[in-house]
Formats: structure tokens, sequence, C-alpha cells
């Protein structure tokens, strides 16, 4: 099993740099997720990292362990909000044939079908999250927070969402910023993968799966 080499870039994170959090892996059937609990100490270190087995659905032990170490080696600043607390966090591995993917031009036509209706996130990520959307508007709605965007589409296979309303006062500095999306793949008559990207640091691939 091949596993790709940006897995090791950064094995110690330190001090609020970027954490990786997706990885592209041969073994992984389109995307898969590892789901950890991690807990941070009063000086801002990773004191534990423990695997969520019900909330995993990867497979590949190795890979899961050296993610994990990897999770270890991260810290934060001594200041951090983070501190003496735990917290959950997903990792996904991806199938390399997502990486740099576009959208066959075959298949561009079908993109008109998830324009509007009722969708959810179907790669083990955001479960809870129902997608509520038509021609202007997305709204997405778990047991905790409603978020409310205009969705507008640049073409066939990209779209943004535009922020319009959170109900966690904590996102309130992201009404206004744009989420960049690209369907990359049709998967079914249903799913679509997609990649987004959201202030350029927030770089997301992901299945959305039309129920109804």
């Amino acid at each position: 099993m091949k596993l790709i080499t940006s897995l090791f870039f950064f094995f110690c994170l330190t001090t609020n740099a970027q954490v990786q959090d997706e990885f592209f892996v041969d073994d992984a059937n389109n995307i898969e997720i590892l789901t950890v609990n991690f807990c941070v100490d009063n000086f801002g270190k990773t004191s534990s990292v423990t695997v969520i087995p019900e909330k995993t659905t990867y497979k590949n032990q190795e890979n899961i362990q050296k993610v994990v170490e990897y999770r270890k080696g991260i810290e934060y600043y001594p200041d951090s909000k983070l501190k003496n607390n735990c917290y959950d966090y997903i990792f996904k591995f991806i199938n390399p044939k997502f990486k740099d993917k576009k959208l066959d031009t075959s298949k561009i036509s079908k993109c008109l079908e998830f324009r509007s209706g009722t969708f959810k996130y179907n790669d083990g990520s955001y479960a809870d999250v129902i997608i509520e959307r038509d021609d202007e508007f997305q709204l997405e709605k778990s047991q905790d927070d409603v978020s409310k965007y205009k969705i507008d589409w640049i073409d066939e296979t990209n779209y943004t969402l535009t922020y319009l309303e959170v109900s966690n006062r904590k996102l309130d500095y992201l009404i206004g910023q744009k989420i960049y999306v690209e369907i990359i793949e049709i998967l079914d008559s249903d799913s679509y993968v997609y990649k987004s990207n959201l202030l350029d640091r927030t770089l997301i691939t992901g299945i959305i799966k039309r129920i109804k």
C-alpha cells in the first residue's frame, strides 16, 4: 500500500500552523474518515489522542497510527483558548484519483440535478447536517447549529456559498465570506464529490448526496 508522502512533511507541527487533515492514500474507497479525540494541556501541548472507532471508517491501522502520532506532535500557544479541554477532530483519507480531478465533460450537464433539493454530507463528516438548497439559498441545519448562505452558480460545475447568517456567534466573522466549491466527480445520480475553499486556508474534499 502506497501512502502519499505529504503525510510525513510536518510530523511535529507547532504554534498555530495549519493542521493537515486530508491525506491521499491508495487504499481509500473514495473518501474515508478517521475521528479522534484530542486533549490540550495547560501549556498548549497535545496531551492525548484517542481514536473513536464508531466514528471512523478508514481501516488501515498503520496509517491511522501515523496520523495519531502526527496529531500528538501539534502544539498551540500557551494562551490558546483550546487549552485544558478535549475535542473531536476528523481526518480524511482520500483516493488519489480525486487529487487533481476535474469533472469529465460528458458529466457536466448532470450538475443541473444538484441545484435544488435536500442533501447530506456523505463522507462521514458533518453526519448530522441536513442541506436544503434552492436557486438562491442554501440552509445547513444540525441539532445545534444553523447556517444560511446565498448560492451563486459560476458555471455548471462551480458555485459560491456566501455566509448570510450563522447561529453560532463565534462564527460571526464569516458573515459575507465566500466558500468556493467545485464539483469534481459525479458518483451516481444522487451523489457528487466536491472541493471547497474558504479563505484560502480551509480546503475540503467531500461527498454530498441527495436524500430528497
